[in-house]
């Protein structure tokens, strides 16, 4: 049985931890027999009780928590650079790591279609794309669904990354041999990218690993968000397309 890692770049997120919590407790007992699921929360700098708030549940909920902890906001690439260490640092072969935003939005359930995905040696990268045939997005206001499918559109033809429609979405899983070469060869310097530009970054940089990449339908809840996003869409869309031309040769 292998293990799944769950990683949550957590920041000021103390009202999502409970009800995400609860919907990864239930998936694990509806799965045990296949793989036993851990969750690191990294802890980026919050002012409120994220980091007390996950002790709580997690113990109630009887979920393994690993915990990182940066003392001042540092962003969301120094989180996933923090969470891949601490699942390299418990992982062993064979496991298989999931990033999730922390804020209830990305529905627990997909990870069952990724861990086969990549336990199968399908693919290396599979990540939840809103643009993929079955996606929905709920609660997310029109305009900005408008701008994230023409940046898409644009992100496609300019990086030449083949299977992705999605470059700035979260929610991905990742094998263990993935994440310890690219580890390895970018070491500190895996992001520059401080907000959600940092999902880019990495498939820019991973191309040279030509790595394997699937992606899957995601239904978006934003209708579950607790807090107003803290993503800013058109500096976003322009930071991404600022570092598609920085890195797509």
């Amino acid at each position: 049985m292998n293990n799944i890692y769950v990683v949550l770049p957590a920041y000021n997120e103390e009202a999502s931890i409970e009800p995400l919590f609860e919907r990864l407790a239930e998936l694990k007992s509806q799965n045990l027999n296949n793989f036993d699921l851990n969750v690191i929360v990294v802890d980026d700098g919050s002012t409120d009780k994220t980091i007390e708030k996950a002790k709580e549940i997690s113990l109630k909920k009887g979920l393994n928590l690993i915990l990182g902890e940066h003392k001042v906001n540092l962003g969301l690439g120094r989180g996933l650079e923090t969470g891949f260490k601490l699942f390299l640092g418990n992982a062993k072969e064979k496991d298989i790591l999931i990033v999730m935003d922390c804020d209830d939005t990305h529905p627990p359930d997909l990870i069952n279609q990724m861990h086969n995905l990549i336990s199968q040696d399908q693919c290396d990268i599979v990540i939840a794309s809103r643009y993929q045939k079955g996606a929905e997005i709920h609660g997310l206001a029109k305009y900005r669904e408008f701008l994230s499918l023409g940046a898409s559109f644009l992100f496609r033809i300019l990086s030449k990354i083949k299977n992705v429609k999605d470059f700035t979405c979260g929610y991905r899983a990742y094998s263990f041999s993935f994440v310890k070469t690219f580890c390895e060869k970018y070491d500190d310097e895996m992001f520059s990218e401080k907000g959600f530009t940092c999902m880019a970054e990495l498939l820019l940089k991973a191309r040279v690993l030509n790595p394997r990449i699937i992606e899957i339908p995601l239904i978006l809840r934003y209708d579950r968000k607790q807090n107003e996003s803290k993503m800013k869409i058109l500096t976003t869309i322009f930071k991404t397309l600022k570092i598609l031309f920085k890195y797509r040769n």
